[in-house]
């Protein structure tokens, strides 16, 4: 098993149009199905000193976008959920058979993915499909797994539970809003808590697959 970090030019997307605009970094916290082919992006965008009412603004002028909601939750950051009608990144991960495990913007503009693959051919299925669709891309990171993190019980049952309905999906059946619902506490902490036990995660659901 392996983790990844991969480059994506995604340049059509609203967070790669975005990013060209404005000084900004944005972190894709969940994302979920919307409609036929669309889906849902909650995302964290710092702001870097841009002016936060431009970025519900400048998102819903984009092709492809159906809805954009934004709040800004303190001085420099603004938390935006943004429903798009297609995106052809998530049919290439959704046919590699990749798991995305968190996804942020670059210094150019680039968005980087961090994926868990269970063989190297799948990372190149994702790069072979990825370049089909006319998406540029560049390997920053391959690595086997380091399996020495432990996890608490409280930390088992949420990662279980995110498990069994469908955070780890591509696009997800269940947001981390749900899930912090489901345990009344903040989306951060579940956010945190899935981050540090991601590897286990996937290790588990191989180990369910028997491969």
């Amino acid at each position: 098993m392996y983790e990844a970090v991969l480059a994506v030019n995604l340049k059509e997307s609203w967070v790669g149009k975005i990013s060209r605009q404005l000084p900004i970094s944005v972190n894709i916290i969940d994302t979920i199905a919307f409609g036929e082919e669309g889906v849902q992006d909650l995302a964290e965008v710092k702001l870097n000193g841009a002016d936060p009412g431009l970025i519900e603004k400048l998102i819903s002028e984009y092709d492809h976008i159906d809805f954009v909601k934004a709040s800004k939750v303190d001085q420099d950051k603004v938390i935006v959920i943004v429903g798009t009608k297609g995106c052809s990144g998530c049919r290439s991960i959704l046919e590699s058979g990749c798991f995305l495990i968190s996804a942020s913007t670059d210094d150019q503009g680039w968005v980087e993915w961090k994926l868990i693959l269970n063989e190297k051919v799948q990372l190149q299925k994702l790069v072979g499909s990825l370049e089909k669709r006319g998406i540029d891309s560049r390997l920053i990171l391959i690595q086997p797994v380091d399996d020495r993190e432990s996890l608490t019980p409280r930390q088992e049952k949420i990662i279980k539970t995110a498990l069994e309905r469908g955070y780890y999906d591509f696009p997800k059946r269940i947001g981390i809003r749900e899930l912090a619902r489901l345990f009344d506490i903040s989306t951060a902490s579940v956010s945190e808590t899935l981050r540090r036990g991601q590897k286990k995660i996937i290790e588990h659901y191989f180990e369910q697959k028997g491969e």
